[in-house]
C-alpha cells in the first residue's frame, strides 16, 4: 500500500468521522495525506469539522492502527479496497456518501453488477420465508446475486436459498467481517465466501450497535439493481433500505401481505407510497428488463456430492420424529453434541432441503 493510501486508511479509522466529511476533507485538501499534514484550525474551518473530531485527525497521523489493521487483514484474508482502487464495486462510485474504504471477505465479481437486493422481518412468519424463498431461488437459478443483510430472519432466509440453489450471494454487515452476529448465524457467515462475499464499511472488529445498521442498509440498496421487501413491519429497518434505494433512483418493491398481519403492514405501506407490487418472481422480472437472466449459477460452482455421518443422521432422525419442531438447544440437550457442532448439521441439512426453519427458530424435517 502506496503512502497515500495508507494515509486514507489512517484518516478512515479516525474517530468521528464519516464517509460524507471523508470526501469534503478530501475535496479541500485534496490528498489525505495533506489531511493529516493539516493544522487544526484549517481543518476545523472546513464544514462540519469540530474541534474533537479534528483532534482524533490529527492523532491519527501518529497511530499505527492502520499498520495493525493491514496486518489483521492480511492474516484473515479480507481484502481492504479504497474508494481509488480498481476492484472498488462500480455500482457504488457514483454515490456522495459512499464508504472511502470497503472491507470484503470472500470475492466481488463483474456479474454482482446484475445483483437485486431482498430484505425484510428479522421476525419472519411461514409465510415471509417461503415468500423470500420462492423469490431467492428464482433470481438465483437465473444467475442474478442475491443481496442481503445477513439479519435473522427474512436476510437469513435470502441467503441460504441463494447457497442452496448454488448462486451468489453478498451480505452486508452491520459490523467488521471478523465480528459474527447475529451467533446463530456463524455457520452461514463463513459459507458464503465460498460462493460470494462479505462485505462491510466498518474496522474488522467494530461490534454493531443502533448507528451502523442504517449505514450498512445504505450500501446495500447501493450494490443492488433494486430492492425487495418480502415481509416488514411497519418499525422494521428493510423500510430504510427501500427509501433509500429509492433515494438513489432505483425500484423498489413490495410483496403484499395480509392486512391483519403487522409483519405485513410496511410492505402494504411501501405499495400505498409507490412501491411496485409483486407476487411472483416473474412479475419482478418483467420490470427488470435490463438484468442479464438466463446465465444459471451453476457455472460457477461443480455441487459437491455429501455423505451423512452417524451424527448427522441421528440429527435428521430426532427433527423427523418432531412434527412440530425442534429447536437447535433441544438437539444438543437430547444427542449431546456441542452447540457448533450442531449449527453446522443445521446448515447443511437446509441447504440440501431436508429440514425446513419454520418460526422461533424451530426445525422441521421436508416431507
Amino acid at each position: 500500500m502506496n503512502e497515500e493510501n495508507l494515509s486514507l486508511l489512517k484518516l478512515f479509522l479516525s474517530d468521528d468521522l464519516g464517509p460524507v466529511r471523508c470526501f469534503r476533507l478530501l475535496s479541500v485538501f485534496k490528498s489525505a495525506k495533506a489531511v493529516l499534514a493539516a493544522k487544526k484550525s484549517d481543518l476545523t474551518a472546513v464544514e462540519g469539522i469540530s474541534e474533537k473530531t479534528a483532534d482524533n485527525i490529527k492523532n491519527a497521523l501518529e497511530s499505527d492502527k492502520a499498520e495493525k489493521e493491514l496486518e489483521l487483514a492480511a492474516a484473515n484474508k479480507v481484502d481492504i479496497l479504497l474508494f481509488n482502487d480498481d476492484r472498488y464495486p462500480d455500482s457504488l462510485r457514483d454515490f456522495g456518501d459512499r464508504p472511502p474504504v470497503l472491507y470484503v471477505k470472500g470475492t466481488l465479481k463483474e456479474r454482482d453488477a446484475a445483483s437485486i437486493s431482498i430484505v425484510g422481518s428479522r421476525q419472519a412468519t411461514n409465510y415471509g420465508k417461503s415468500v423470500t424463498a420462492e423469490f431467492a431461488g428464482w433470481f438465483a437459478q437465473r444467475g442474478i446475486t442475491i443481496v442481503s443483510g445477513l439479519a435473522r430472519g427474512v436476510d437469513t432466509e435470502a441467503h441460504v436459498t441463494a447457497l442452496k440453489e448454488k448462486g451468489r450471494t453478498i451480505a452486508v454487515l452491520g459490523n467488521g467481517v471478523l465480528v459474527t452476529y447475529p451467533p446463530e448465524n456463524t455457520v452461514l457467515q463463513t459459507k458464503i465466501p465460498e460462493s460470494g462475499a462479505l462485505v462491510s464499511e466498518f474496522p474488522l472488529l467494530r461490534q454493531p450497535d443502533k448507528t451502523t445498521f442504517p449505514r450498512r442498509n445504505r450500501i446495500i440498496a447501493m450494490l443492488s439493481k433494486a430492492t425487495l421487501v418480502t415481509e416488514a413491519s411497519q418499525s422494521s429497518g428493510a423500510l430504510i433500505t427501500a427509501k433509500m434505494c429509492a433515494e438513489y433512483g432505483k425500484d423498489v418493491f413490495a410483496v403484499p401481505g395480509s392486512i391483519y398481519s403487522i409483519f405485513s403492514k410496511g410492505a402494504n405501506s411501501l405499495i400505498k407510497q409507490g412501491a411496485v407490487p409483486v407476487t411472483s418472481p416473474e412479475d419482478m422480472a418483467e420490470h427488470l428488463s435490463n438484468l442479464p437472466f438466463g446465465e444459471t449459477a451453476a457455472q460457477d460452482e461443480t455441487p459437491k456430492p455429501q455423505s451423512e455421518d452417524e451424527i448427522e443422521q441421528s440429527v435428521l432422525d430426532f427433527i423427523s420424529r418432531h412434527d412440530e419442531g425442534v429447536n437447535l438447544d433441544m438437539i444438543v440437550q437430547e444427542l449431546n453434541i456441542c452447540v457448533s457442532e450442531v449449527a453446522a448439521i443445521i446448515l447443511k441439512l437446509e441447504l440440501s432441503s431436508r429440514i425446513r426453519s419454520m418460526s422461533d427458530n424451530m426445525y422441521v424435517k421436508v416431507r
